[in-house]
C-alpha cells in the first residue's frame, strides 16, 4: 500500500528532486511483504499424477481448493528428481508449472490466469510449481493444497517469491513448508524452486491459520 506523504519545504524541494529517480528505482526492485487477509483468488486447480507404468490410464489427484482448472500432461523425458542439500532443504532441477499449464486442455486456465494482478499470477505458479515439486519428490505424498501465507506472510519482489510460513495438504493432514519461488519475467514459467517440507501442523492450530479442516477433493470415507 503506497502511503501519500507531505510535500517537502522549500529549502529541502531540490535534494528531494535530486534524489527522487533513485529512490523509485530502489522501491521497484525492493521485495514487498505481502499481507494477505483472505485468499487472493477464488480459482480451482486439477492436477493429474505423473503417468503410471500404462500411459493409456493416468491416475487424476484431487482438485486443489482456491486453484485455476488444470490438466497436467507427462514431461517427453523423464524428470529428474528434486536434490537435497543441506539443512533438509530441496533444490529443484527440473520445473513443471509451465508444461501444465501449456497443455492444450488447459487454455481458460492460462486465460485466467492472464487476468489476474501480477503478484496473483506469480502466487498462482508457484503454488502450482509446489504441489508438482512435494508430489515428485517423495512417494506417497498427494498434496492437494497449498497456502502460502498460512503461518507467515510471503514476501514477493516482481518475479520471486519467499515462503517461509506456507501450509500443504496432504492425506488429511496440514504441513509446515517453506519454498522459494523464481518465475520468469512474463511470470509463464519457474525459473527456481526450493522447499522444505516440514512436520505436520496440529489441528488445535488448524484454525488460528485458517486451514480449513475439509479440503477440496479430499477423499473421504
Amino acid at each position: 500500500m503506497r502511503i501519500a506523504q507531505p510535500w517537502p519545504r522549500m529549502a529541502t524541494m531540490l535534494s528531494v528532486l535530486g534524489h527522487a529517480t533513485i529512490l523509485v528505482l530502489l522501491v521497484i526492485e525492493t521485495p514487498r511483504q505481502l499481507a494477505v487477509a483472505q485468499q487472493p483468488v477464488a480459482v480451482e486447480v486439477v492436477m493429474v499424477a505423473p503417468p503410471a507404468a500404462s500411459p493409456s490410464s493416468p491416475a487424476n489427484l484431487p482438485p486443489t481448493a482456491a486453484r485455476p482448472e488444470v490438466t497436467g500432461r507427462p514431461s517427453p523425458s523423464p524428470a529428474r528428481p528434486a536434490r537435497p542439500s543441506t539443512g533438509g532443504r530441496v533444490t529443484a532441477t527440473d520445473y513443471f508449472a509451465g508444461a501444465v499449464l501449456d497443455d492444450p486442455r488447459n487454455r481458460q486456465t492460462r486465460e485466467t490466469l492472464a487476468t489476474l494482478t501480477s503478484d496473483e499470477r506469480l502466487i498462482q505458479i508457484c503454488n502450482i510449481e509446489a504441489m508438482e515439486q512435494l508430489k515428485r519428490w517423495k512417494a506417497g505424498f498427494v498434496p492437494n493444497s497449498v497456502v502460502p501465507y498460512a503461518m507467515a506472510d510471503p514476501v514477493l519482489s516482481a518475479t520471486s517469491m519467499e515462503a517461509k510460513g506456507a501450509a500443504v495438504h496432504a492425506g488429511g493432514k496440514w504441513y509446515r513448508l517453506s519454498f522459494n519461488c523464481g518465475a520468469t519475467t512474463d511470470l509463464s514459467r519457474v525459473a527456481s524452486f526450493a522447499f522444505t517440507l516440514g512436520r505436520p501442523i496440529p489441528q488445535r492450530e488448524w484454525e488460528q491459520n485458517s486451514l480449513p479442516e475439509l479440503v477440496e477433493g479430499e477423499p473421504t470415507d
